[in-house]
């Protein structure tokens, strides 16, 4: 026997745990890890090969009862925060990198990949994760091989590819809040030479929540989503991909409680929060579930999207085509302070949406040799948007200012890269890679607002920007199973146009583009026959002039700010024994703005340190039948929501614990899994904004919740 003496797990991030793991080399013992293989460098790799930071979530843990959202994949992905402000404003952050703003000729600073498509809106995501192979989360700039808006880090999502043998699964899950969830998967020959494959997906909650005002449910879910592929030869060395899919949303929306009314705030006075404190108390608001507005609530968002990726092997070189058209439409109409005005000093009706389309078109070349791999590439994207918003205010005393805001823009971009990786010796490889951006965008601008009479209406407004963002990596291999790496690498994000600006200066000014540096070094190791892994990685970050959107008063404001961020981030994995196993991940973060405004605060969504869990015991049973036991819980450190770092905007530690049994039949074509999520029914907020006149609106994750799904395999 063998035993790996881990002296303290909390040298990982887990507290109160101190372990001996025992992995047995008795004869007749084989167990040993799954290999991972990713394409976050374009072509597949061993992860434990890969000289890059990323987190892979195989296809098994992503369904009914696993991963079913963007949250869930934070929970899982050291340094990653995920928050959600309405049906078409996920905001994403990583490494302390971020962003909010939601203007037309805006862009995110994480993104979103389906089989290497390019997402350009973030609302224009899935929202209900289905049919995936994998999602690999890679951690810091891309801006090499991914691109511009990648200063934080890119989120790439892969779809099952069809089969040439038929098979299908159908799963039906039931739970309470009225949770039903339908999913389908058909796929297989079509003709000698065509392989297709259809699936769908139907979601649906009542309602986490509700208004106590309207008697509406809220914090609901209601989700179509369907993809088709098809997958033929034309000639022996070309083959060709098609794939659509469709997802609709009609979800009333979330419920928004008022609440930190007794911290410390520059917002408003004593005598104000005291009496804001009594209406939530007299409205029966004071259940951080139950809203008090009488203003009805309605989400709508559908999404389509198509591609044809085209490979052809030219024997020596690889040529990869991807053609991708995408398009969304988005609305919403909330009450965004949870109560209305009386008896709330001020009451905001957000009625926002956008329909958004966007051509885009790869090309790259690649060859593969025994000490060398290169490819070359072009890339080019053009996106239209048009947005608008309509946000009343209305005042206790009873004074209604209306605005609205409407934004037409046309986003350009367009790029030539290129990276190599060569071996040096046989243990030392270099690699060294290079992306030219250049990116325009054409605004119009218009603001109206009443009784005030103000106004503008600006037309033709043009911008551009460009850069080159480079990449250079050592890795060495101490032996075949240990890898360690230094990488020095860049990202771009483009400037942007404001939005929602009541001045006709600020509308017609733009944001600097963002620019990030990384230096970073890690370490690959497996060890015991491959039966414990553990990648380690620290990097050190700056970002210039990263774009910030926040509420300040009753305005919103962009701005550029600098920060600094650095941090560790470990992913274990162990066999214990052929049924038991391990996995577990650990970051620090260390984010913090420099100079300006807010010099020396601490990045908001960027918690000291998180951790995660899990654990996974599989029984085989007299009649061959399995029994898979799974247990997790993913841990965050409190952190501010706001860059002013106010008390109020103070977002306390939470620990999520999830827990699942799942049984399989003899033949391996049935199942049932029972499950529970979040066991120890935390109240973590999804997403919250200091309120103008004291206290915080928070939006919450849902409640525990339990479930039982079934599935059958044809």
């Amino acid at each position: 026997m063998k035993c790996l003496k881990v002296k303290s797990f909390r040298t990982l991030g887990l507290p109160g745990i101190l372990a001996t793991i025992c992995l047995y080399s008795q004869v007749g013992f084989s167990v040993e890890l799954e290999e991972i293989i990713v394409t976050a460098e374009k072509r597949e790799q061993n992860t434990q090969d890969a000289p890059i930071a990323v987190t892979t979530i195989s296809g098994d843990k992503i369904g009914a009862s696993g991963i079913t959202s963007l949250g869930d994949v934070a929970l899982l992905t050291p340094n990653l925060t995920f928050t959600e402000f309405n049906i078409g404003e996920p905001q994403l952050f990583l490494r302390g990198v971020g962003s909010t703003a939601d203007s037309a000729g805006a862009d995110p600073t994480v993104s979103l990949f389906i089989d290497e498509v390019y997402i350009g809106r973030s609302g224009s995501g899935s929202a209900d994760l289905f049919d995936l192979d994998r999602i690999e989360v890679l951690r810091g700039p891309q801006g090499t091989l991914y691109g511009r808006n990648v200063t934080g880090g890119a989120i790439s999502m892969y779809t099952k590819k069809p089969v040439d043998e038929f098979e299908g699964k159908a799963s039906l899950t039931l739970g309470d809040y009225g949770l039903s969830v339908i999913r389908g998967y058909m796929s297989g020959p079509v003709s000698d030479s065509v392989n297709g494959k259809f699936t769908f997906s139907k979601r649906s909650v009542s309602g986490y929540a509700k208004s106590n005002g309207s008697g509406q449910e809220l914090d609901d879910v209601d989700n179509f989503s369907a993809r088709g592929q098809l997958m033929f030869n034309p000639t022996d060395a070309t083959e060709v991909l098609l794939s659509a899919d469709y997802s609709k949303d009609k979800p009333n929306g979330a419920c928004r409680d008022l609440t930190k009314l007794d911290r410390d705030t520059n917002k408003g006075t004593p005598e104000q929060h005291a009496y804001l404190k009594q209406m939530v108390i007299d409205s029966g608001t004071d259940d951080p579930r139950v809203c008090g507005q009488t203003v009805m609530h309605h989400s709508n968002k559908t999404i389509f999207g198509a591609s044809m990726r085209v490979e052809h092997d030219f024997e020596s070189l690889q040529l990869t085509s991807i053609t991708s058209y995408r398009e969304a439409d988005y609305a919403w109409n909330h009450e965004l302070g949870g109560m209305d005005s009386p008896p709330a000093l001020l009451g905001v009706v957000d009625h926002e949406g956008e329909a958004s389309d966007q051509f885009s078109q790869e090309f790259r070349l690649s060859k593969t040799t025994d000490d060398m791999h290169w490819v070359l590439g072009a890339y080019g994207i053009r996106e239209n948007v048009d947005r608008f918003a309509n946000v009343p205010i209305k005042f206790s005393s009873g004074l209604l200012l209306d605005r609205s805001f409407a934004q037409l823009a046309e986003n350009e971009s367009s790029a030539l890269f290129g990276q190599l990786t060569k071996a040096i010796t046989d243990d030392v490889n270099v690699t060294i890679g290079g992306r030219q951006t250049w990116d325009d965008k054409t605004m119009d601008q218009s603001y109206n607002s009443s009784p005030t009479t103000v106004a503008y209406d600006l037309k033709g407004l043009t911008d551009g920007w460009d850069a080159f963002t480079g990449r250079v990596t050592l890795d060495y291999t101490i032996s075949d199973d240990k890898m360690v790496y230094a990488t020095w690498s860049e990202g771009y994000k483009s400037g942007m146009f404001l939005s929602q600006s009541t001045d006709a200066g600020g509308a017609g000014g733009t944001l600097k583009p963002e620019q990030a540096t990384n230096v970073e070094i890690g370490a690959r190791t497996e060890w015991f026959d491959n039966r414990f892994r553990l990648n380690v990685t620290y990097f050190d970050m700056e970002v210039v002039d990263l774009q910030l959107f926040r509420l300040v008063d009753h305005a919103l404001v962009s701005e550029n700010a600098s920060i600094e961020s650095s941090g560790t981030e470990v992913e274990f994995a162990v066999a214990v024994s052929d049924n038991f196993s391990m996995t577990g991940t650990h970051s620090t973060l260390d984010a913090k703005f420099v100079g300006g405004t807010f010099d020396g605060n601490t990045v908001p969504r960027s918690p000291d340190s998180k951790y995660t869990l899990q654990a996974e015991y599989v029984s085989t049973l007299n009649n061959d039948a399995e029994l898979r036991l799974s247990a997790g819980a993913s841990y965050s450190d409190n952190y501010y929501t706001e860059a002013t770092n106010l008390d109020v905007a103070w977002h306390d530690s939470y620990t999520k614990i999830d827990a699942s049994a799942k049984y399989t039949d003899p033949t391996g074509a049935y199942t049932l899994e029972i499950w529970g999520k979040n066991l120890s029914d935390e109240l973590i907020t999804k997403h919250a904004i200091v309120s103008s006149y004291g206290g915080s609106v928070e939006l919450y994750a849902p409640p525990r919740t339990f479930g039982v799904t079934v599935s059958a395999a044809f």
